[in-house]
This record gives structure tokens, sequence and C-alpha cells, in this order.
């Protein structure tokens, strides 16, 4: 089985504020190396499904995504296939169960209200997003920790040099991380590379990133 190469945060134009276009979003994807992406724009889950419709022509899996702004802040619903209603925080996680969906708390520290409580709902905690500081990070890192929650990772994507700017090589026989890659073509790249490396001191990225492909890897088998 073909190594996971994702990044599982990326906005298309169906987004307000970004004008990427889902088959070039796919086309990058492949040029910066990855294997699938999570298209998960504000409030719809539009840009995803358009781009579900380009991802065996362009080779590049894509796990369908919604991020919502609930009354406590943003939840990401991955493997949503109808548009989530609610915008109570509660209501949301629910509804994206509901459609056998996996609820995410993105960049945990950035315009989030109540978030221990927020934290303890969901299934998953973004414990790197590029476009968060490193002191960011590594306090979502230690809130997933804490509460032993599973951890995802993404880009946060709203343009295309953001594509890949955040990136895990897992093997999906042994969830072993092989690799920790960044895009060598960012504007950013020196404040991700940093990240990096603060990150991979820490065993305990890896292990909650290994547990949070184990815990996707349930609802794509």
């Amino acid at each position: 089985m073909e190594d996971l190469y994702f990044d599982c945060h990326i906005h298309s134009n169906y987004s307000q504020d970004s004008l990427m276009r889902p088959g070039r979003i796919l086309k990058r994807a492949k040029e910066v190396g990855l294997t699938g992406v999570a298209i998960t724009d504000h409030d719809t889950i539009r840009g995803s499904l358009h781009a579900r419709k380009l991802e065996k022509e362009v080779g590049v899996t894509v796990i369908p995504g919604v991020e919502i702004l609930t009354d406590s802040g943003d939840i990401i619903g991955l493997f949503v296939n109808e548009e989530i209603r609610s915008r109570g925080w509660d209501e949301v996680i629910e509804e994206i169960r509901g459609q056998g969906g996996v609820a995410v708390l993105p960049h945990p520290y950035r315009s989030h209200l109540d978030i221990p409580r927020l934290a303890k709902a969901v299934d998953l905690i973004e414990v790197w997003n590029a476009r968060s500081t490193a002191e960011q990070n590594e306090r979502a890192l230690q809130l997933a920790e804490g509460l032993k929650k599973p951890g995802i990772y993404g880009s946060d994507a709203h343009t295309y040099g953001e594509i890949g700017n955040v990136g895990a090589l897992v093997n999906p026989g042994t969830w072993e991380v092989k690799r920790v890659l960044r895009s060598e073509f960012s504007s950013r790249s020196a404040v991700i590379q940093s990240q990096v490396l603060h990150h991979l001191r820490r065993r305990e990225f890896l292990q909650l990133i290994q547990s949070g492909w184990r815990y996707l890897w349930k609802i794509v088998d």
C-alpha cells in the first residue's frame, strides 16, 4: 500500500478568503509530492465535492471536509458529504458524527472560546498548523497530549504556495511516521522549518500523528 503523504487542511475558492481552484489545488499537491489532501472550506463542502470529481484524473486522493465557524470558534469536519446546518459547536460536532465524519479542533489557540471543553468533545486536535506560531502549535501539542487525543496537521493553505507546507509521510502498514516534510517553495519556509525542528524534538508529536492516522484510517478503511 502506498505511503500516505497528506495535507489535511486546505481552502479553495469556495471559501470567501481563497482564490484557489480545486483542480489547480490537486495539481499543485501532486507537484509537491502529496498523495492526498483534505479540502476544508469555510462553511461549505462544495469545494471538497468539486475536488473529489477530479481526484482520479489528477491522481491525488481527496478527503471531503468543511471548517465551520461555530459560536465557540472553528471546528473541522472530515469525511462529511452533506452541508452542516448548525452553528452551535456541540450541534456541529453531532452533525459531523451523524454523517460518520470526524470532528477536528483546528489551531486551538487562535480565536476559540472555552478551549478545554471543545478539545474534550472533538475526535482529533490539530497539533501543527502552518499558519500558527510555534508557541500556538506547542500549546496545541500539550493540549492533545494532556487529553490523550490523536493529533492531525495541515497547512491551512489559502494560496497555492502554501500547499504542502506541512506534511507527514506515514506508512499505513506500521503507522510509522517516516518523514516530516515541508515545501521548499514556501515564502514562510524559515518559520515552518523552525516549527518542524521544534516538533521533531518532541517524541509526543510523532506519537500523536501516528494515533491520528490510525483514527482516520478506521473511516477510510
